[in-house]
């Protein structure tokens, strides 16, 4: 975890890290939400919705989200973060079990003043494809 002070931050700076996504997660995340949407269960239905062009149950977008938490709370910049908010969101291809998830922060502003960054988040599938994107805005409490 890293430990940056609103001092050491720099616009441009960049993080990254890779996750795979599994079923365990997927369980998790629906014990935790409570969303049971056949979607992110049933292959079959999956598959039926989407006209074939999905083989198996689509991932929670939200999980995939979460990432962007591990990449405020973890990495930028990480032990001193608070979220403030999202200015941007958006899911552009569906994540399924065994992706593996490539996500890469980056510091587009910072207002000293106020302590609070604005990063720049893009999550990648392992077939280099953006799965989704986001801009946050974090607070640096130290």
């Amino acid at each position: 975890m890293n430990e940056l002070k609103i001092t050491d931050i720099e616009i441009g700076m960049e993080a990254s890290f890779s996750r795979a996504v599994t079923r365990d997660m997927e369980d998790a995340f629906r014990y935790i939400s409570g969303d049971e949407n056949p979607l992110h269960k049933e292959d079959e239905f999956a598959r039926d919705i989407s006209g074939g062009k999905f083989q198996s149950h689509v991932a929670f977008g939200m999980l995939t989200a979460s990432l962007c938490s591990t990449m405020a709370g973890m990495y930028l910049p990480g032990k001193y973060s608070l979220i403030h908010s999202f200015e941007e969101l958006s899911f552009l291809k569906p994540v399924f079990a065994g992706d593996v998830l490539s996500v890469k922060g980056c510091v587009i502003d910072k207002n000293t003043d106020l302590k609070l960054i604005v990063l720049k988040v893009i999550i990648k599938n392992q077939d280099n494809k953006v799965v989704s994107r986001a801009k946050m805005k974090v607070l640096v409490m130290k």
